[in-house]
């Protein structure tokens, strides 16, 4: 028999007293795998800190556990998952209000949504659409009002028009101001309302704010914390951050702070420190 050859090569062992029976057939070869890593169903996987093959293949730790050491350890807050960043690393968050793990872990919102009881929604205010303009940045507008968006997304009034109840006309309604784009066509706006005028013609709402009374307020929950990112922050696989609502006291990526990530020896952010997966405050 040619010894090179590694299919249907069938190992059997007999065990006594069982008489158990175990037949090992060889078919492919497992996946080659790195240092501290084991092959379970022909992936590659790290034992230590696999939530899905904790300690052993096929272990699973429960939803509000984290994989530490081969052990499965329950130290999330009532009402908050264990998710596996990239790298291995376990965190805990809140699978209800987290932009970046909505409903499941890894489920992020897209732009100019937010996450509310577990689902991506509207991140812009009642009576306004999130739009994304040609080559620019995603905002809210009221397209009743906007007379770049007139009636709906990048349809633009001419010159000295405004756009009325999501038409272009020669007149605003009650309560709205007539307002004049730079270099573009007139239109009308709800500066107590509109994130492009609020408060007045031509003040414009930052990103992860909406437009209340007439002042720019935060678009995020009242837990969360708006992280910005002009200073240029890369994601992990390197494509631009878009700004991001996140709870800096669980998110292990910004821990007590926006852009802030907890290290490999403390990698889980409880209360906005962090701690090593077998410890945590007191």
């Amino acid at each position: 028999m040619n010894r090179t050859k590694r299919n249907f090569i069938a190992a059997v062992i007999v065990a006594a007293p069982s008489l158990a029976l175990l037949i090992v057939a060889c078919g492919e070869e497992a996946p080659s795998c790195g240092k501290s890593q084991t092959s379970c169903n022909n992936e590659c996987v790290n034992l230590a800190n696999d939530p899905a093959n904790c300690g052993a293949c096929g272990k699973t730790c429960q939803a509000t556990e984290l994989c530490g050491g081969g052990q499965c350890n329950g130290i999330c807050g009532a009402g908050e998952s264990a998710c596996q960043g990239d790298g291995g690393a376990g965190f805990c968050t809140n699978l209800q209000s987290d932009n970046a793990n909505c409903g499941a872990c890894g489920t992020t919102c897209k732009p100019l949504e937010r996450c509310s009881a577990g689902q991506c929604g509207q991140g812009c205010a009642s009576g306004q659409t999130g739009c994304i303009p040609e080559g620019g940045a995603p905002y809210c507008v009221n397209t009743q009002s906007d007379g770049l968006n007139c009636g709906g997304c990048n349809v633009a009034c001419k010159a000295l028009e405004f756009c009325n109840a999501g038409q272009c006309s020669s007149a605003c309604s009650s309560g709205q101001t007539g307002c004049i784009a730079d270099a573009g066509p007139g239109y009308c706006a709800n500066t107590q309302t509109d994130n492009a005028n609020c408060g007045a013609c031509g003040t414009i709402c930052a990103s992860l704010e909406k437009c209340t009374t007439g002042k720019c307020q935060s678009a995020c929950l009242s837990s969360q914390v708006a992280c910005m990112t002009d200073g240029g922050q890369l994601a992990p696989d390197g494509s631009s951050l878009a700004p991001f609502c996140t709870n800096t006291k669980t998110d292990n990526a910004n821990c007590g702070a926006c852009f802030t990530p907890c290290g490999y020896m403390t990698p889980v952010c409880i209360g906005g420190s962090c701690y090593a997966l077998d410890a945590g405050p007191g």
